[in-house]
Formats: structure tokens, sequence, C-alpha cells
């Protein structure tokens, strides 16, 4: 047995005779900011090879050596579910015992909506997943993409299993660890992201782990298919004063809507255009409502409304982890279908 230091980590490896034996770790591009590359200003990506991972490798000496593919390669802005198809599906075919660890490479725009649904459908790895994505280009001095790359090589170095993402939000000497389904969208605004809760899972630190939050990942299979497929959709909508529901048209590949609330858990339910009547409209349809938002306990009188009325509230997790539970939900062979949303 040898001990190494990576990239501001340690590393035991076992050896035989003067061969080092040490699994891979699996680069799986996707596209966005944090592969790319410019040649006189202008920015682009090439096939099957990361710009921060070459700047990691050449700043930090790993002795780990990385595995790069890239099975769809898009702005993450453009993302939709048959993307998810194609990842979800690629990664269910990648044999995991012959890796350390997998890392995803992904635009900001849309990172924790795959975050969330990466948390579900990898949950049963035996491995570490860590997806990542970064503010510029890796060659900008301002990026933070190659400290999120090494940060990522540090959790995979950490645990055993588990789904996470990892950012170095703008201004902090640390890379925040996110678990994949509580990770939210960036504000607008700073760029950076948060917890649903409000409460990092850990932190890294020059290349070191920080807990903050103790290990506590389930390793569970939530559903039998061995290939996804996301033919059926879910309309998701958000409020705002004077909202206009009665200009939604919904399509009839559509099996549900998630109705997101303002922030007491609440949505207009009297007057003209409101969500009760529009509630109506979906059952006539024959499709389900759902509202998230919504925390145990008390709720106000406008949520007792939509759920006395046939809404089915979503507690405790984010709009991004909800709409993917309900998207896998509609599309594939839950286990346990009653207690999919508490999980």
């Amino acid at each position: 047995m040898k001990i190494y230091y990576s990239g501001g980590i340690i590393i035991i490896v076992r050896v035989l005779g003067e061969k080092i034996y040490m699994k891979k770790i699996l680069v799986v591009m996707t596209g966005g900011t944090i592969g790319s590359y410019s040649n006189n200003g202008i920015i682009s990506v090439k096939e099957n090879n990361c710009r921060a991972l070459e700047i990691f490798k050449k700043r930090y000496r790993p002795v780990v050596e990385f595995e790069v593919t890239q099975p769809i390669n898009i702005l993450s802005e453009n993302l939709d579910k048959n993307h998810w198809e194609i990842l979800v599906n690629f990664l269910y075919q990648v044999n995991t015992s012959d890796y350390r660890g997998i890392i995803i490479t992904h635009g900001s725009d849309t990172l924790s909506y795959t975050s969330a649904m990466l948390g579900i459908c990898l949950n049963h790895f035996d491995i570490p997943v860590v997806i990542t994505a970064s503010n510029y280009i890796p060659d900008d001095k301002r990026s933070n993409a190659v400290e999120n790359i090494r940060s990522a090589v540090t959790v995979i170095n950490t645990f055993q299993n588990g789904i996470f993402t990892v950012y170095q939000n703008w201004g902090k000497i640390f890379c925040t660890v996110f678990t994949a389904n509580d990770i939210i969208e960036a504000d607008r605004f700073s760029g950076k992201f948060n917890s649903f809760k409000n409460k990092i899972f850990g932190k890294v630190i020059n290349g070191v782990y920080e807990k903050i939050q103790d290990y506590d990942i389930r390793k569970e299979r939530f559903f039998d298919d061995e290939k996804i497929s996301l033919k059926n959709d879910v309309l998701m909508i958000k409020p705002y004063p004077s909202m206009m529901y009665s200009a939604i048209k919904i399509p009839e590949s559509v099996k549900a809507v998630l109705h997101v609330t303002y922030h007491s858990c609440t949505a207009k339910t009297n007057g003209a255009e409101n969500a009760i009547d529009f509630l109506e409209l979906c059952k006539s349809k024959n499709i389900d409502f759902y509202i998230t938002a919504v925390r145990d306990g008390s709720v106000y009188e406008t949520s007792d409304m939509l759920i006395k009325n046939g809404a089915v509230p979503i507690y405790n997790v984010s709009d991004e982890t909800a709409l993917a539970r309900l998207i896998l939900y509609y599309n594939c062979d839950i286990r346990d279908r009653k207690n999919f949303f508490r999980l």
C-alpha cells in the first residue's frame, strides 16, 4: 500500500510490484462553459476534451487517470427531457466497477434541474457521481472551472457513493458541496447557487473536504426501468399577480400539472383567473394536479382550498426535485408509488 498526495487530497492505493492499481474517474461532458476553449476570442468545445480538466491536470498533477466521453453537447438552456433520456441511459450502460467515480460537466443555467433528475435516477449507483459547472471559460482568470473539477475529485475520493453537485460561488474561497436533490437554481443577478433547505452539505477548501452535515445518503433504486423513456409530459407553472390561467393551453401529452406556489405555499383562489378554476379544468381533462413548496404542518386557507379541491401536495422538496419526480412518476415503473414523493 502506498499513500500519494494529489491535488490537495490524500489517495491510498494498492501496489503490485511497481505497478499502481487505481481506478479511473469517468468525466462525462454534456456541454456548457466548463469544457469550452477560447481561440482568438471564439469560444467552442472540442469533442471528448475538457479544458477545465486539462488545466487541473497540469496545475495539480493528480496521480489518478481520467477517461473523457461526451454523450451530448448542448447549451444547457436548450436542455429538454430527451437529453435526460440520452444522458441517463448512457450512464446506465457504464460499468461502475471500472471507475472510482463519475464527474458530469454541465452548463450552469439548468444545472439544478439535471442534478435533481440524476439524484433520483442514479441514487442506486455504488460509486459517487458529482455534477458541476463553471461561471466563465476555464482560461478566464475569473473562472471557477478548475476549482470545481478539483473539488469534484475530492468528493469522489471522500465518499463511497452518493450523487452530489459542487460549485464555487463568486467571492468564496471554498466550493460548496450540495446533495444533488437539494441545490436550487442560481440567483439571476449574482449567479450564486444555494440549497433548498438553506443548509449546505459540505465544503471543499484547497482540495480538502470539510464536513458540515453527517453522511446519510441511502443507496436505493427507486424504479426498475433499465432504460428510461420520458414520453409523457408534466406542465410546470409559477404564479404571479394577475396570472392568466385561461391563456394556458395544455397539450395531450401532459399527464400532470405542477403548480409552484408563492413562498407561503399559497396561490390565488378567488376572483377571475384563479388556481381553483384551473384545477377544475385539469380534472375535467383527467390531468393530475400537484402543488409544491408545501411544508408539513399548518397551511394558509388558499392552500387548504386547493388541497380540498383535489390538488396533491408535494412536501419539503425543491421545485426542481418535484418536477423530476413527477416526470419519472408518469413515465417509469416506480417501486413505491405511494411514498415516492416523500422520499
